[in-house]
């Protein structure tokens, strides 16, 4: 009997403790079904909250962009332009490489010399004008001017191509594309010999000359005690009817007196090459030459016409003369020197392409007291009669713009 008493009581303890367990999961799941919906509550009020906050602003922003698209289609002034921004052009094209040619025949003929002075050739006839030459409304005016040697200025768009020793007026348009002559004609002045450029009181140009064989011997310190800034000095030429490249026979000895007297020196060749690759051979025939020699002036590439004969350019277009002086000037490039090109009025706006050579210096060779060409030049050569002291007869004299030492 005691014994069953006791199997109630325990029986009895059992039951207690299981309801216990039975009410306390009861009261988690409770608990935790009550946080879970109080959480989801919570979260769902500021939910509602921020899409009306952004339904309600959500209107004036739409109104702000509309407002700017319509100021930018009103007004194309905000717009940006390629000629504003900074970047354009980062990169220079690649430099190419060219190969050194074996050395000049330095045989000379009288037939292969270039003449340096073209004679004053027959009259030619009216309708024979290139398709770039115009004519102004007042051409009458212009050619009253030129009779009476005062063609000082541009009229409009067109300038006179021929010097005035040829006594005929010749129009040509200008090309807006081409950079211009920017230098101001009341700012020459003239100094016994010598023609100078001085802004503001202050003299900005070098006095030079020319020289080639024709001016035979040479005493080079009286040159220099004469005022000479520096010398262009001929190297040689290509014979216009053989080809054959020949030397100056002075050259050497030029290249010397300049050398020893502190003479600023550069160097041109006559050029008659009818391919890229003959204007390469003429280039690095000058760099060989000059080997040994501090050329700190300009290397120059001459193109002329010859008066009254034949020569070998004479059938080149504008496109395949302008790229043959191209191969030449850029020979030079290679070799660390300053290229240029040299030619008159006519045989730029007649023979080359200007727009394609524009990017190199240019050598004008103009006798007009006041030249009218309207393109930018480097250097002018103003007249073939001077005469200095160490040279016998006349000289060709030249004015420089840029001090090509500091270049």
């Amino acid at each position: 009997m005691s014994m069953l008493r006791g199997d109630d009581e325990q029986f009895a303890d059992n039951l207690k403790t299981r309801m216990r367990f039975v009410l306390g999961c009861g009261v988690a799941v409770v608990a935790v079904f009550v946080v879970l919906l109080l959480t989801l509550y919570a979260n769902k009020k500021p939910a509602r909250t921020v899409v009306q906050q952004t339904t309600a602003e959500a209107e004036p922003r739409q109104s702000e962009y509309t407002e700017t698209r319509s100021l930018n289609q009103l007004s194309s002034s905000t717009k940006r332009t390629s000629d504003q921004l900074n970047f354009w052009h980062m990169y220079d094209e690649p430099e190419q490489e060219s190969t050194v040619l074996p050395g000049a025949d330095t045989e000379n003929t009288k037939d292969d010399r270039i003449q340096e002075e073209v004679p004053d050739k027959p009259e030619e006839k009216e309708e024979a004008v290139s398709e770039n030459k115009t004519v102004s409304d007042n051409e009458s005016d212009l050619e009253n001017s030129a009779q009476s040697k005062e063609r000082k200025t541009i009229s409009g768009n067109v300038f006179d191509v021929n010097e005035l020793i040829e006594g005929k007026t010749w129009f040509a348009s200008i090309d807006p594309t081409i950079k211009k002559n920017e230098r101001y004609e009341d700012a020459f002045a003239r100094d016994g010999i010598w023609v100078d450029y001085a802004l503001n009181g202050k003299k900005t140009s070098f006095r030079g000359i020319d020289v080639s064989m024709y001016q035979k011997k040479i005493d080079w310190e009286k040159v220099a005690a004469a005022g000479v800034d520096f010398a262009m000095l001929r190297m040689g030429s290509r014979g216009y009817g053989s080809g054959r490249v020949v030397v100056d026979e002075e050259f050497q000895n030029n290249l010397n007196g300049c050398s020893s007297n502190g003479i600023r020196t550069g160097v041109y060749f006559y050029s008659m090459a009818i391919t890229p690759i003959e204007a390469v051979e003429e280039a690095n025939y000058v760099i060989a030459a000059i080997q040994g020699h501090p050329v700190d002036y300009p290397i120059v590439f001459v193109s002329e016409e010859v008066a009254d004969d034949k020569y070998r350019t004479e059938d080149l277009s504008k496109t395949e003369l302008s790229t043959i002086a191209k191969a030449f000037c850029d020979t030079i490039i290679l070799y660390g020197y300053t290229p240029m090109i040299g030619a008159t009025k006519k045989q730029f706006v007649e023979h080359m392409d200007m727009n394609l050579i524009q990017d190199y210096d240019w050598w004008l060779f103009d006798s007009d007291p006041v030249s009218v060409f309207p393109y930018r030049y480097n250097m002018w050569q103003y007249t073939h009669k001077g005469q200095i002291e160490g040279i016998d007869g006349n000289v060709n004299l030249d004015i420089s713009f840029v001090d090509y030492t500091v270049r």
